[in-house]
């Protein structure tokens, strides 16, 4: 977003200034921000607070399988 405005600043050639820079940077912004943020977020998770997510997905798998198999041994009964 900076750059972008910055690029503006400096183009002193140009006899037009785009005033509704923001119009482009939205758009943008949409789809930086947020892949930025999930990147930040997985790196936060397992470096900072040693957090594995694929041990949580394995543990909440072996719940379901449990369940379904109580469901199952109460069907037969």
């Amino acid at each position: 977003m900076y750059a972008f405005q910055l690029f503006n600043v400096l183009n002193n050639e140009s006899s037009y200034i785009d005033e509704f820079e923001i119009t482009w940077l939205i758009p943008i912004m949409m789809v930086i921000i947020p892949f930025v943020y999930l990147i930040r977020v997985k790196l936060f998770d397992k470096l900072v607070l040693g957090i594995d997510l694929k041990k949580i997905e394995a543990e909440l798998d072996e719940y379901d399988r449990k369940e379904k198999e109580a469901q199952n041994i109460n069907e037969l009964k």
